[in-house]
């Protein structure tokens, strides 16, 4: 409902941008220069408008993206993924703690105890 107001309003603002330019093409035929000013002034004023509207058109969009990927659960790891990440902590058990994340493993019948400290 809101983008059919908004493209109607811009649609609205653009028909009135060529009214206004043929009064101001009439205004100039009949040599009425004050009402010639004043209608091209109006013209430009609403070809203006129709730019910052989009403007905000494109910024009301970005907004409901954002919006829509902060309330979206976060994304969960495929199976393969959970599989390379098993097979990087399975081989990495007796670095240092932050290397491999607190994983379990039996000391006593480690593969690289006698690579590591």
């Amino acid at each position: 409902m809101t983008r059919q107001l908004t493209n109607a309003l811009a649609g609205l603002y653009a028909l009135l941008t060529v009214c206004m330019l043929r009064c101001a093409l009439i205004s100039y035929e009949h040599g009425s220069l004050p009402y010639t000013a004043f209608f091209s002034g109006v013209a430009v004023a609403l070809a203006t408008a129709i730019a910052h509207h989009a403007y905000l058109r494109d910024e009301l969009r970005a907004a409901h993206v954002q919006l829509e990927r902060a309330a979206r659960p976060p994304r969960q790891r495929t199976s393969l993924e959970d599989g390379v990440v098993r097979v990087a902590l399975a081989a990495a058990c007796c670095e240092r703690w932050w290397t491999s994340a607190g994983a379990e493993h039996d000391p006593d019948h480690c593969t690289r105890k006698d690579t590591t400290r």
